[in-house]
């Protein structure tokens, strides 16, 4: 999920009464199709059932750490002695 375009997103349903009610009410789909969100999470948008602006933003918010979490456990990692300490494991390096 694109972190700064949903944070966009949330930021004008706060600011303006008549977005909000749109992304909270029966024209987020056509708000959604139109914001440039890929159609992954439009389906995520679309899913959260929230009646409040705070509701849905803490819904996004589980699903981008959820997604985070998923894309680190996915990073290939390399073994990195620390002298004095135990081995960790860091994300490896892009050439």
């Amino acid at each position: 999920m694109t972190d700064q375009e949903i944070q966009k997103l949330v930021c004008r349903a706060v600011v303006s009464d008549q977005f909000r009610e749109q992304l909270l009410g029966a024209g987020r789909a056509e708000m959604l199709r139109a914001s440039g969100l890929d159609a992954r999470e439009q389906e995520v948008l679309l899913s959260i059932q929230a009646e409040t602006i705070e509701d849905f933003a803490a819904s996004i918010d589980r699903t981008i750490r959820q997604w985070k979490r998923a894309a680190l456990r996915r990073t290939p990692v390399e073994t990195v002695p620390v002298r004095g300490l135990v081995a960790i494991e860091i994300p490896r390096r892009r050439n």
